[in-house]
C-alpha cells in the first residue's frame, strides 16, 4: 500500500468516526480534512466531495462483503458462524456498516444503500450455497439482522446470555 493508499484510510477513517461518533451532518469536508490531520485541498485531491467520501465507505464495504463471502464459502458450518458474528462488535466491518446505516437515512446518500444492499448479496451467495436454498438463506440473514439490532442495544434490550446460542441450535435442529 502506498502513501496515496494510506491518506485515503486515514481520510475515510476520520469521516467514519465522525459520522459513528456525531451523525451525519458532522462529517464536513472541513472537520473530515482536520480529523484526518490533511489540509482540505489535500481530502478534495482523494475525495471531491462529501458524496465521494460516502462512495468510498461503501467500496470499502464492498471489499468486506467480497472477503467475507470468500470466507463463509469454504466454511462447512457458515450458518452457525455467521449467526454468532452477528453479535455486535467493535470490527472495522461493523464500523463501516453502521457507518453506512446512518448515512443512508438521509435521501442524499444512495450509494450508502446500495452498499449494504450489495453486503446482503454477498452474505446471501455464501449462505445459498451453504443451505442449498436462497430463501432459507435470506430467512438467516434477516434473523442475523435481528441479533446484530439486540446486541447493539445493550442493557435491558440486548440478548440474554447464550440466547444466539440456542437459537442457532434451535435453527440447526429445524434444518434438519
Amino acid at each position: 500500500m502506498g502513501k496515496a493508499d494510506d491518506t485515503r484510510d486515514r481520510i475515510l477513517d476520520a469521516f467514519e468516526r465522525l459520522v459513528l461518533e456525531h451523525g451525519e451532518r458532522a462529517g464536513t469536508i472541513a472537520a473530515t480534512a482536520d480529523a484526518a490531520g490533511v489540509s482540505k485541498g489535500g481530502l478534495l485531491y482523494h475525495f471531491g466531495s462529501k458524496a465521494a467520501l460516502v462512495a468510498g465507505l461503501a467500496e470499502r464495504l464492498d471489499r468486506f462483503g467480497e472477503a467475507e463471502e470468500a470466507r463463509l464459502s469454504s466454511m462447512p458450518d457458515a450458518v452457525r458462524v455467521f449467526l454468532r458474528e452477528s453479535v455486535e462488535a467493535d470490527l472495522p466491518i461493523d464500523r463501516t456498516i453502521v457507518a453506512l446505516l446512518k448515512l443512508g437515512q438521509h435521501d442524499e446518500h444512495a450509494a450508502a444503500r446500495d452498499a449494504l444492499t450489495r453486503l446482503d448479496e454477498h452474505y446471501l451467495a455464501a449462505l445459498s450455497a451453504s443451505l442449498g436454498d436462497r430463501d432459507l438463506a435470506l430467512l438467516v440473514v434477516r434473523l442475523s439482522d435481528g441479533i446484530y439490532l439486540r446486541s447493539a442495544l445493550g442493557g435491558t434490550g440486548s440478548l440474554p446470555p447464550d440466547s444466539v446460542e440456542r437459537v442457532i441450535d434451535r435453527l440447526e435442529a429445524l434444518l434438519g
